[in-house]
Order: C-alpha cells, then structure tokens, then sequence
C-alpha cells in the first residue's frame, strides 16, 4: 500500500506536468525578455528544440513503461531542471544532440529482444551520428551502444552490426558532401580536431575546471547529486521492476555516468552536454521521487523542493551569490 504523502501526491497528479510547462516557459521568457531571432543564439529556438525533447520523452517514459506507477514525474523533472539552468536558454550544438540522443533511446529500446531488429539499430545509430557530430565528444557512446544491444536489449547480431556502422557513416558522409559543395572544410576538420584531443588528453584542458561559473557548478552538483541518489536507490531495489524495465533503467544508468566522465573530462564544455546530463539524470532522479514514499524521502523531496526554488532565484539573477 502506497503512502498518500506529499511527495507521493505530487508524483502521482495529473496536474504536475501542466503546472511545470507553463512555469517552465514563463521561466525561459522572463530570463529571455529581448528574445533574438538570430539562428545561432536564439532563446527561442533553444525552447523549441526543449518543448520537442519534452514530447519525446513523455512519450519514450509512457510507452516503455519506464515507472510502475502512473506517473509523469520523468517528463516533470526533466522540465523543471532544464528551465532552471538559465545559461543553456540560448541554441547552442547541445540541443541538438539531446534531440538526437532522446529519438535514439525511443528506437533503441524498441529493438528489445527483436528477432530482426535491423532498421531501428540503423536509425538508432544514425541519430547517434547527429548528436556526434553535434557534440564531438559524445563518440565514446558508440561502444556503450553496441553493449546495451548486445547484454541489456538483446538484439545484437551481424546484420545489426553493420547496419550501425552504416548509421553512424551517412552523417558524416551527408557533412563532407556538404563541405564538398560550399567548398569549407572547417566543420569537419573541427570535429576532428576534436577527436583528437580527446585521444591526446592534453594537460590545458583540465583549465577548463576554472571557467565555471559558481552558478553553473552549483547547477551540475545540484544535478549530481540528485542522480547519483536516484542511481543508487534503483540499484538497490532494481529487483522491483520488470526485467524489460530494469535493461532500459540500466542503459539510463550508464548513459549519466557517461556524460559526467564527459563534463569532467572536458568541464570546458559543460554548457554543450547540460541538456545531454539532464535527459540522462531526470529518469533516475524522477525514478527516486516517483517510487519511494518514506518520512525521509519526503522530507528530502521538499528539500529539493526548497532548493529548486533558490537554484531558479540564482539562475534569474534575483539573488547574486
């Protein structure tokens, strides 16, 4: 028998998700009040590509069943964390690898235990590609691609393999066909700058650690925290979900461990995967909220509650630490 606790209330409602969009956007336009229309550092397409990850992810979190309850407390807390972090309200590269990761998990996830999963794995890979391209650094999740299909969903097989090296090929031959055309290369040669530097580790990059800002590590340990705790927690009772649930949980798991080897690694580059951490953390974190109803998880609940609400007040600027 559930617990009719606060927390456990405000998981469960059906109001939870509309009171957080609208708060959501009126959040991004206060902090955005001279929106520019300027491709490349527009406010408001950053909402579009957030309110098209939104979409994605309530239903990814609805059709896998990804929480045993009813619930939409992955698709709210994946609102609420993104329209606290005032600094990535602007369109930057990381948008569009969220989108691409976020479409790649759907398709990915259907591929469980499919005897001929071949065209997801395609698309699977091929949006894996766009978010590479997009964010350079997100190509040490190939690998771990390939070992969600083969020990978590279960699917893998030579015409798998191939069709996801075909996947991951077509984005970067469409962006050399492209430098081709226009006659600039500097868009691949950057990407692959980049993959080099990765390869290389060179020590400058740890200067990087320097550049947050307090506002922005605060928002990364905020988030941190809140995922490990949530990690954690499904670790110790993974045995109460499903077992189709628990593979997909698993790949969540793993995919924000990857990102915070990412911001670690390159801290430099913490506004690009921001909205790569978020939609990783927010199905454990919501996961944590969603399924336990104790004095202390909802005592901890409101705490974040009261956090949540200083952490905006920072982002907005109302209070300057």
């Amino acid at each position: 028998m559930r617990n009719n606790r606060f927390q456990n209330h405000i998981s469960e409602s059906s109001f939870t998700l509309p009171l957080c969009m609208v708060m959501g956007t009126l959040v991004w336009f206060w902090n955005s009040v001279s929106l520019s229309f300027d491709y490349e550092n527009s406010a408001l397409w950053a909402l579009l590509f957030a309110i098209t990850i939104t979409y994605i992810v309530f239903e990814t979190a609805n059709t896998y069943a990804l929480l045993r309850i009813r619930s939409r407390m992955i698709t709210s807390v994946w609102v609420v964390l993104i329209s606290m972090m005032a600094f990535v309200h602007s369109y930057h590269s990381g948008w569009m690898a969220a989108l691409a990761l976020a479409g790649s998990y759907h398709l990915m996830f259907s591929t469980y235990q499919e005897h001929e999963p071949v065209l997801g794995v395609f698309h699977t890979f091929f949006l894996l590609a766009v978010a590479i391209l997009a964010v350079p650094q997100l190509c040490i999740l190939v690998p771990l691609y390939y070992w969600y299909l083969l020990v978590f969903l279960r699917c893998l097989s030579w015409r798998c393999f191939w069709a996801g090296l075909v996947g991951l090929s077509l984005p970067l031959c469409f962006a050399i066909g492209w430098c081709v055309v226009t006659d600039d290369y500097s868009f691949v040669s950057g990407r692959i700058d980049t993959l080099l530097h990765m390869v290389l580790f060179p020590v400058d990059r740890y200067r990087g650690l320097f550049s947050f800002t307090s506002v922005e590590a605060l928002d990364f340990l905020l988030v941190s925290l809140l995922s490990l705790i949530g990690i954690i927690h499904y670790l110790r009772n993974y045995y109460n979900d499903k077992i189709r649930t628990r593979m997909y949980l698993y790949i969540y798991v793993m995919q924000t461990i990857a990102s915070w080897l990412i911001v670690i690694c390159v801290p430099d580059k913490w506004h690009l995967m921001a909205p790569v951490l978020l939609l990783n953390a927010s199905t454990m974190i919501a996961h944590f909220f969603a399924l336990t109803g104790s004095i202390i998880s909802n005592l901890f609940f409101c705490l974040t509650l009261i956090i949540l609400f200083l952490m905006y007040i920072i982002n907005l600027g109302l209070w300057i630490l």
